[in-house]
């Protein structure tokens, strides 16, 4: 009797749990669904829209007098006028594969972006003020004032990442995603200055550097649930460092063709090249919508992005004089800022 007791004890306690009605499951996008699928093994692509700014540094390329100067010779009297960044869009594509129970995916990034900016700038009105250069003016010998100063600045990224990323879920509402890979980059930046004289003289100055490299990139994300019809707030942070090659590129040409004067050789033509570690700092935090389906999963985030590049924006400008004589190196460093907003729309399948 006994034992018959134990074996219907045993094939009651074996038995599967009868399911709840469909109409005690809990709705989907909950506070009690499973908000992340974590237990389903998905392919999952990420579809990103940037609409982004760059903030650089040394940047100028004229000085337009706002009063008359004191003296002859003179040092600096004016506003800068510097190349300013348009807001441009750009693209952000990854693919991958998510290996659930075991928590951990695979994906594949790749990052376009072109920053643009056109600036333009003419001689004052007053006869005792001066639009001056601050690079050499059409006539070297700085005799005649300039009329009008053009800047056009293009800056490149292109960049291809393969990232893993093992995620944790600390309680049913919250993910951590800890990731990194490896990946490469091309960066450049083309920056051409045209100056015209009173005498309608010309001068074309190229500064262009560029850099290709390849390095490794560590970070997370994170994702909590608000409760609030699958409303989220997703923040992530990453830094990465590359090593590659630097070089950059200054050439002006003239078209003044006085005495002791060759408007056939450039006034300026210097190359520099180098190998160097280039670090990056990303950070992006934001509002997202995520739903979990039966069969698919997908995600809707809008948040503000700031990227920040050292070690890679250099203009470097040197004296005139002799042939012979020694031409000093200025070395005008500047971080290179890109922020603006990110969209981004993954679906898992």
């Amino acid at each position: 009797m006994y034992l018959l007791g134990f074996l219907s004890s045993a094939l009651i306690a074996a038995a599967p749990a009868a399911s709840k009605p469909e109409s005690e499951q809990p709705a989907v996008g909950s506070y009690d669904y499973d908000l992340f699928r974590k237990d389903k093994k998905v392919l999952f692509i990420n579809a990103e829209l940037l609409y982004w700014t760059v903030n650089e540094g040394a940047l100028d390329y004229a000085i337009k007098m706002k009063q008359p100067a004191w003296g002859n010779p003179t040092d600096a009297v004016g506003r800068y006028k510097v190349a300013d960044f348009n807001w441009e869009p750009g693209v952000r594509l990854s693919f991958g594969y998510f290996n659930a129970p075991h928590y951990w995916d695979a994906y594949l990034m790749y990052t376009h972006y072109k920053g643009r900016a056109h600036d333009d700038v003419h001689q004052p009105s007053q006869a005792n003020l001066f639009l001056n250069g601050t690079w050499p003016q059409p006539n070297p010998n700085n005799t005649v004032p300039l009329r009008h100063a053009h800047s056009d600045l293009d800056l490149r990224e292109n960049m291809l990442e393969f990232l893993a990323t093992r995620r944790f879920h600390p309680n049913p509402h919250l993910r951590l995603r800890l990731y990194g890979g490896a990946g490469v980059i091309w960066m450049r930046q083309n920056w051409e200055i045209d100056y015209r004289d009173i005498n309608n003289a010309k001068s074309h100055l190229h500064n262009q550097w560029h850099f290709t490299g390849a390095g490794i990139r560590a970070g997370f994300i994170v994702d909590w649930f608000l409760g609030k019809g699958g409303i989220f707030f997703t923040a992530m942070t990453s830094a990465a460092c590359f090593a590659g090659d630097y070089h950059n590129v200054s050439k002006q040409t003239s078209n003044f063709s006085g005495a002791g004067f060759n408007p056939s050789l450039p006034l300026r033509n210097a190359h520099y090249h180098d190998t160097r570690l280039v670090p990056h700092f990303q950070v992006a935090a934001g509002p997202s919508w995520q739903m979990a389906f039966e069969t698919v999963r997908t995600e809707l985030f809008l948040g503000y992005e700031l990227n920040i590049w050292s070690n890679l924006h250099e203009v470097i400008r040197s004296t005139s004089g002799a042939p012979t004589a020694p031409k000093l190196t200025t070395l005008d460093l500047g971080m290179i800022g890109m922020q603006g907003v990110t969209l981004r729309w993954n679906l898992d399948f």
